[in-house]
């Protein structure tokens, strides 16, 4: 299978970006490492095999390794060849390798990693955020909540497309709340799980079963309007609890769409 050059950019350490023939041979290998091609420990295909393979040259074969090795998924030794190294040498969130695994199919060891993150850190970002928060921040997190109010209440809207704006509304929620702690680290960690939590969100609506019908929305609006209602309170003991409700009735839908994830 020939590569030709890709519009998407694969970015290692967040700087450096890998584009064209090299940046689908990375795509590949990448995709097949995540989806257990090669086990872990596995020797890889020969070097010149996976020129054959990839119809790509010796140079972007091994350019390529050295990529996916400075990703953790990968480590080479001359005495040994090129290895496939246990997930928890992965950069999990390196951008690239949390696609990888979410296109591979590795879905539910990635969502259930993201709940225990999100039960972590979220009520904590909360407590921070209503303590905090500019009156800019406040404004803009006010927003959100109404772009999000507006969906709920549109039901004229199509119930795809209603679904659709609901999954975004809730993201553009967390992301405003995040923004309202002032940490540059934090609205990048985001950033890169957002592509996850989408799929998050959107496997905990099929467990709720408002894939057409929007079964179960209202409870999930008054739970947001918890964390938003503390927050403009300015208490920050309630933000907290309101968003740890939150994230452990999320925890609950996820262990009910997992059962639908066994099934496909």
């Amino acid at each position: 299978m020939a590569y030709a050059p890709k519009d998407s950019v694969y970015e290692l350490s967040g700087r450096i970006e890998v584009r064209g023939i090299l940046g689908g041979a990375v795509d590949e290998l990448g995709l097949r490492i995540a989806g257990g091609v090669w086990a872990e420990g596995d020797v890889i295909t020969r070097e010149a095999d996976l020129v054959d393979d990839l119809r790509v040259s010796r140079s972007v074969v091994r350019e390529a390794v050295r990529i996916l090795s400075a990703k953790g998924m990968l480590r080479s030794r001359t005495s040994d060849g090129t290895r496939v190294q246990p997930t928890a040498s992965w950069r999990l969130l390196d951008p690239d390798v949390m696609e990888w695994r979410i296109r591979a199919g590795d879905r539910k060891s990635l969502l259930r990693d993201l709940l225990r993150l999100r039960l972590v850190l979220e009520p904590g970002v909360a407590r921070t955020a209503t303590e905090l928060a500019s009156d800019a921040q406040r404004a803009a997190m006010a927003q959100a909540w109404e772009a999000k109010v507006d969906v709920y209440e549109n039901a004229d809207l199509p119930s795809d497309i209603r679904r659709r704006q609901f999954v975004e509304t809730d993201l553009d929620f967390h992301r405003a709340l995040i923004a309202c702690v002032s940490s540059e680290l934090l609205e990048q960690l985001f950033a890169v799980i957002e592509a996850a939590l989408e799929l998050l969100i959107d496997l905990q609506m099929q467990a709720r079963g408002y894939t057409s019908e929007m079964i179960g929305m209202r409870e999930s609006q008054e739970m947001h309007e918890a964390v938003f209602a503390a927050f403009c309170a300015r208490d920050a003991d309630a933000a907290e609890a309101a968003m740890r409700v939150l994230i452990q009735c999320a925890i609950d839908d996820a262990n009910a769409g997992f059962k639908l994830l066994d099934k496909d």
